[in-house]
């Protein structure tokens, strides 16, 4: 049998001794025709191809060169040397497993285990100086107890060496390279009684990690749907522009370059036609199902020769072996589908479980035991030890705060199905009920994904189909008076553009459709109307949608926050690519806004910044009530700040009611017609001009009498005398 080719992987971080390895290594290396090892260096590719090494350069270019010298190599068989610091396992996985070769290969991974400091030290003597921040980044890369170098990888071997500590000379290399076939042929004999009998078509450590990363992606991502503009928003922090494509070539797109995977750069995990296969096996193996039979029907692992791999005698996975893999994915199919499954009093396990780790371990074999390839009673180690290297690990378990695991104790919820059916199906009604009732456009992308994905789950009828109609256990009686208008922010395309916006802090500019089109004369100076704002939130408020927004000016640190109705305004544009530099001044202008709608009552916040910013400008609205109008306004405590009203005392003799601290008013005599004084501090600019205000007070009609301010008592005295004359 033909001996296989051997190339080498040089593996550490920069200054560790990798370029004088390779040139001590490639004379000990021959081709057939006697000639040495070829060094692939990517610092001697930059050189070529950007006239210098320290020249990053785009690396795809890079990528293409040194895989193209390699490819030749091995179909002259000719033993490569990679000279690289190979610090992340998507890179050495992108030689090992990702790429197809002319010829099966024998990879030998060396693995400098230089210290951090001695590299920082070496590095200093260099023409190209590497930062300290760059030698500690990959060091630690390299030492991370998942993730770091390792057979699994598709290495035949991983040979350790310590330039600092040993002598690395050309007797040391050959003893290295003679005792090659002897520990690789253990290793396979080790791996024939354990592993081999039980691959399946996950066995190989990239189709695995694929997979795992792209559950994470689509549960991470609400399925990489951009027709929701957080998703999008989130999304575009990945790659901008959004990849074009089925699911498939989106999520090869997006994997590649999350940086929370790895720290991007993940070729090796981007082949989409290998993902359309990983979808169409979440499928069958019920990852997307909410019916309870798919769910728990056994994993199917597949078959071993489904494997592709030009890799000879490379190590694999421990979930390489068929019967962990089925156990650990019907696990994670379980969380996925109940995340806060738990022997918890208000979980499935009812009342009395404890809330201890080995508890929540045995509940959770309990729960899957009827499934077969699950974990049988005695599991509960390998049970705790598969969370903790499974789904710690590759990203599938929440955490609370930065850099520490959520605890064991609370489920494992990675974002899919946090809802019951039940819960589904009344969210389903509720927003159906928003955008018939409030014309609430923006509901209606998401309402019809919910849809189509409740019909899928059986839960609702398809379309034609005849079935009992749900109603909601609650409703909205209310009804919105505006309708979507094309062109406006009443629109779902303008709604949903208005949405991102937001979430994106992002400046935009508008139209309000109701101000008066400009004149010639102002078309001439540029001035079409239109002004630049800083959307921050959508209102609804008595009977339409409004948009609150903040007005922008340059030079200015703040502007006037207003309110429109999305009926009245149009979206012109984007405004460019200008956002607010920091999250703190979109957050400083929402808590304006929430301060503003708490002391003014309504949506209108007048027109003067100064005014805004200082909250000093107050106004008492003062009337008297009868009694049946002043018990109905006691009844509404929350319409007006707390701090800023004040009610009547009681009068001896009349029917009492539940006093408050609010009941600090002297009342008027016992034979006032209205005899219930009420005072509500407001803004100026409401007590003016407000009509929100103005309609609340003069629906009562004659059951109160305004006694200040004189104007506003004076134009409830002429609303009425103008009814008496019209009715003659």
């Amino acid at each position: 049998m033909t001996k296989p080719l051997r190339c080498h992987l040089l593996i550490g971080p920069p200054a560790s001794g990798k370029t004088t390895l390779a040139h001590k290594l490639s004379p000990l290396l021959r081709g057939p025709k006697g000639e040495p090892g070829l060094v692939l260096s990517t610092d001697v590719i930059r050189a070529e191809l950007f006239g210098d090494a320290a020249v990053q350069g785009p690396w795809p270019q890079i990528r293409e060169r040194l895989q193209e010298r390699l490819l030749e190599a091995v179909a002259a068989d000719i033993p490569v040397i990679i000279d690289a610091t190979h610090a992340r396992r998507p890179w050495r996985l992108s030689y090992t497993q990702a790429l197809g070769l002319p010829r099966p290969v024998e990879w030998i991974g060396w693995w400098l285990q230089t210290p951090v400091e001695t590299c920082k030290e070496w590095a200093l003597s260099r023409e190209r100086l590497v930062p300290e921040a760059v030698i500690t980044e990959f060091a630690a890369a390299l030492g991370h107890k998942q993730f770091g170098p390792d057979r699994s990888e598709g290495f035949a071997a991983v040979v350790p060496l310590n330039p600092a500590t040993e002598t690395i000379d050309i007797k040391t290399l050959s003893t290295h390279l003679d005792c090659l076939d002897a520990r690789i042929r253990n290793a396979v004999n080790l791996d024939m009684g354990r592993k081999y009998p039980f691959l399946h078509c996950y066995s190989r450590l990239l189709d695995l990690e694929r997979l795992l990363y792209l559950i994470r992606l689509l549960t991470t991502f609400n399925g990489l749907d951009c027709s929701d503009p957080a998703t999008a928003s989130a999304l575009g922090q990945v790659l901008s522009p959004a990849p074009e494509g089925d699911l498939a070539q989106r999520a090869a797109a997006y994997l590649v370059s999350w940086k929370e995977i790895h720290g991007g750069n993940n070729e090796a995990y981007g082949d989409a036609e290998a993902i359309r296969n990983d979808l169409d096996w979440l499928t069958a193996n019920g990852f997307n199902s909410f019916h309870y039979d798919e769910n728990r029907q056994p994993i199917e692992a597949g078959s071993a020769s489904l494997i592709e791999t030009n890799s000879i005698n490379g190590g694999y996975p421990s979930l390489g072996d068929s019967r962990i893999f089925r156990r650990v994915m019907t696990l994670l199919r379980h969380i996925l589908q109940e995340p806060f499954d738990s022997p918890s009093p208000t979980g499935k396990g009812g009342k009395g479980h404890q809330q201890g780790e080995s508890s929540l371990y045995g509940y959770l074999i309990k729960a899957l035991e009827d499934i077969d390839g699950s974990y049988s009673s005695d599991q509960k180690s390998s049970l705790r030890k598969d969370l903790e290297e499974l789904l710690t690990p590759y990203g599938l378990r929440p955490k609370t705060e930065p850099g520490r695991p959520g605890s064991l104790r609370h489920g494992y919820a990675i974002g899919t199905a946090l809802l019951s059916a039940d819960q589904l199906l009344e969210i389903h009604e509720m927003l159906k009920s928003s955008l018939e009732r409030l014309s609430d456009q923006s509901q209606k992308p998401v309402l019809n994904q919910l849809r189509e994905r409740l019909i899928w789950a059986k839960l609702l009828p398809k379309d034609g189909e005849t079935g009992w109609r749900r109603y909601s256990k609650r409703a909205l009686a209310n009804r919105s008076f505006t309708d979507e208008h094309p062109d406006t922010l009443s629109s779902s395309d303008q709604s949903q553009r208005i949405e991102k916006a937001i979430l994106d802090r992002r400046l935009v500019r508008l139209r309000n459709l109701a101000d008066p089109k400009p004149t010639a004369e102002q078309k001439a100076r540029g001035d079409d109307g239109s002004f630049n704002a800083w959307p921050l939130q959508l209102l609804f408020h008595n009977i339409s949608w409004y948009l609150a927004f903040e007005t922008y000016k340059p030079g200015h640190r703040v502007g006037l926050i207003r309110t429109l109705r999305v009926d009245r305004l149009k979206l012109v544009n984007e405004a460019g690519n200008t956002r607010r530099n920091s999250e703190l001044q979109h957050q400083d202008a929402m808590e304006r806004l929430q301060n503003l709608l708490y002391v003014c009552g309504g949506i209108y916040f007048g027109h003067s910044i100064d005014a805004q910013l200082d909250l000093i400008d107050f106004e008492t609205v003062r009337f008297a009530c009868t009694e049946p109008i002043f018990r109905l306004i006691r009844e509404e405590p929350h319409r007006f700040p707390t701090e800023q009203t004040r009610y009547s005392q009681q009068l001896p003799g009349l029917a009492p009611w539940e006093a408050s601290d609010l009941d600090t008013l002297t009342p008027n005599p016992p034979d006032d017609s209205h005899p219930y004084p009420v005072e509500i501090r407001l803004p100026r600019w409401t007590v003016e001009s407000d009509w929100d205000l103005k309609a609340w007070l003069f629906r009562f009609g004659a059951g109160i009498r305004i006694e200040q301010p004189t104007a506003l008592r004076e134009l409830h005295r002429q609303i009425a005398s103008d009814v008496i004359s019209m009715y003659g």
